[in-house]
């Protein structure tokens, strides 16, 4: 195991914990001693009771869901946001609301979502077929790129629900949104859309997306894990999974007032066209030296539109855990693909879906960038690839000529 300090090359499975997120939360937890009572230090009351503690809290949790609120378009109604655990849930809270009545009343229900959606969605797929739905997973082109072709026939002939993701976690491709939102305005079929990896990434306006649900994750800019965001549009019902009357009834359960908080003053701070500003040209510099410095080095989706932190490289000759692993021992964190998915020896659903063979797929690693990697770690990042897939393929007996 490596002794020094690793270098994290992970973003996308989960963000660094921003400055403020960390200032809101020990702010919140200092107050009870500022109080002068010590026996409410570090206390985080029940933000639905109604003493002076409890109205504590539940204002810090609705300025949190006002400053979210604010990050995903000027006009969004912090009413329009239903807080939960995680990105996870906030996926399934959309799909299961649109489709589980139908599916209870024995209604034709048919879902439409992609061949590249994140394992939240994936997991869906054979609980609606079990209970009598249809399912069709729109492909991708060799880029990762939704192709819609047949989708406009399909919806004319009634579709439950569409569901996107924005922004793929594996490869950074961005979906082409306003095709899609389109298509399902013409038709009048509910859209969800997966906003995780777009959120903090690209700007948001939710009220111009024509969406009817987007989901987010919390741990993807900059909060704490354990807290997510979905956005339902005016109109819209929500079905809870947890019955209760917290969140206006649509989800039940006592708020993580702490996640949300931290959650709130991350959201607070994000400033897209900045982002990508700082971040961009670290990461194209980086794939352009690994290319040049690695032979046989391919960019998955390298043709699509990407957003600016994220790298899916393929090494022929070489197995992804085993390159993860060696680049962990030289002080650098990346991933072998979704985290949800990690440990598990499968190849990539999404390379999969783009044609790459089981091989390719098993050869992939992802490096994304947190927004405060400076650019002097990223030589010696590029040296030890280099030195651990040159090792890796002389071991494998692979030559690239």
């Amino acid at each position: 195991m490596s002794t020094k300090a690793a270098i994290y090359l992970d973003a996308n499975a989960g963000s660094p914990l921003k400055p403020a997120a960390r200032k809101a939360i020990l702010s919140l937890l200092s107050g009870g001693e500022s109080s002068g009572d010590p026996r409410s230090s570090f206390l985080i009351p029940n933000p639905s009771s109604i003493h002076s503690h409890g109205r504590r809290i539940h204002h810090a949790v609705a300025e949190s869901r006002q400053n979210i609120a604010r990050s995903l378009g000027a006009s969004v109604d912090p009413d329009q946001l239903i807080l939960t655990s995680s990105g996870t849930e906030a996926n399934q809270l959309s799909v299961r609301s649109v489709l589980e009545p139908r599916l209870n009343s024995g209604l034709k229900t048919h879902w439409i979502t992609t061949t590249v959606e994140h394992d939240s969605n994936r997991k869906l797929i054979e609980w609606v077929r079990s209970r009598g739905g249809r399912v069709t997973e729109l492909p991708v082109d060799c880029e990762g790129r939704i192709q819609l072709d047949g989708l406009e026939n399909d919806l004319s002939q009634g579709v439950s629900l569409l569901s996107t993701v924005w922004v793929n976690n594996e490869t950074g491709v961005i979906t082409d949104l306003s095709a899609i939102s389109a298509l399902t305005q013409e038709w009048g079929v509910p859209w969800h859309v997966d906003g995780a990896q777009a959120w903090g990434k690209l700007p948001i306006d939710l009220s111009a997306l024509g969406a009817q649900y987007v989901t987010f994750s919390g741990h993807k800019i900059g909060g704490l894990a354990g807290s997510g965001v979905l956005w339902a549009g005016r109109g819209q019902s929500v079905s809870p999974m947890i019955l209760g009357k917290q969140e206006k009834g649509r989800r039940g359960g006592t708020e993580n007032a702490l996640g949300v908080v931290a959650l709130g003053a991350a959201a607070h701070e994000l400033d897209p066209i900045a982002w990508m500003n700082r971040v961009q040209p670290l990461r194209d510099r980086l794939e352009k030296v690994i290319c040049e410095r690695i032979a046989g080095t391919r960019i998955n989706g390298r043709l699509a539109d990407r957003v600016a932190n994220t790298l899916n490289l393929n090494f022929d000759g070489v197995e992804r855990d085993g390159l993860v692993m060696a680049l962990d021992l030289a002080g650098f964190s990346v991933s072998a693909g979704s985290a949800c998915s990690s440990g598990v020896l499968e190849p990539s659903h999404v390379l999969k879906a783009m044609g790459k063979t089981e091989s390719q797929a098993l050869a992939a690693i992802r490096i994304s960038l947190v927004d405060e990697l400076p650019d002097s770690s990223l030589d010696p990042f590029v040296g030890a690839l280099e030195r651990s897939v040159q090792r890796m393929r002389a071991a494998a007996g692979y030559s690239f000529c």
